[in-house]
């Protein structure tokens, strides 16, 4: 795909293939960095469980560019790269481990609000053009995404209260 945009396809074909990216990075660096650096079990297995549903995102982002007639590519994504960088800087100046994982819980929840916010706006602009099968296909994953938030913010919680 080009970088010039010059109609809504090409709009949509750009999120896709920005959310492509994304889903494919947090699957293959960041979900296994954050998972071995965890200190918590039940940090560990969310992790876990959510990189086997990213796994599927990546899957099912691929489908949604296909049935809007394009080959699935992926575009690197500067806000995620960025987001890794200060959460890898950050988290090093942490040393409490259950602090720590605090902190990793944090980094989920943006990291999940970033991919809502690309989802609803890719998932609106898929609906606008008619593209009912994308649109339903990123809908399952936004929907994964926003209960791994859920998940997070509770973990979070729990964690926050075993802290000294």
């Amino acid at each position: 795909m080009s970088d010039q945009v010059v109609n809504p396809r090409d709009l949509l074909l750009k999120q896709l293939s920005e959310l492509l990216w994304v889903e494919r990075t947090l699957f293959s660096e960041i979900i296994p960095a954050v998972h071995d650096a965890a200190y918590d079990a039940r940090l560990q297995e969310a992790l876990t469980h959510h990189r086997t549903q990213t796994r599927n995102h990546c899957v099912r982002l691929e489908e949604a560019i296909r049935s809007v007639g394009a080959e699935p590519a992926a575009a690197r994504s500067a806000t995620l790269e960025a987001m890794k960088k200060e959460h890898e800087e950050n988290a090093q100046a942490i040393t409490h481990p259950v602090l720590r994982d605090v902190f990793h819980c944090g980094g989920v929840a943006r990291t999940e609000h970033f991919e809502l916010a690309a989802y609803d706006a890719a998932i609106a602009l898929a609906k606008e053009l008619g593209h009912g099968e994308c649109a339903n296909l990123l809908s399952r994953n936004r929907d994964e995404d926003a209960q791994a938030l859920k998940d997070a913010e509770k973990l979070a919680g729990k964690l926050r209260r075993d802290l000294p």
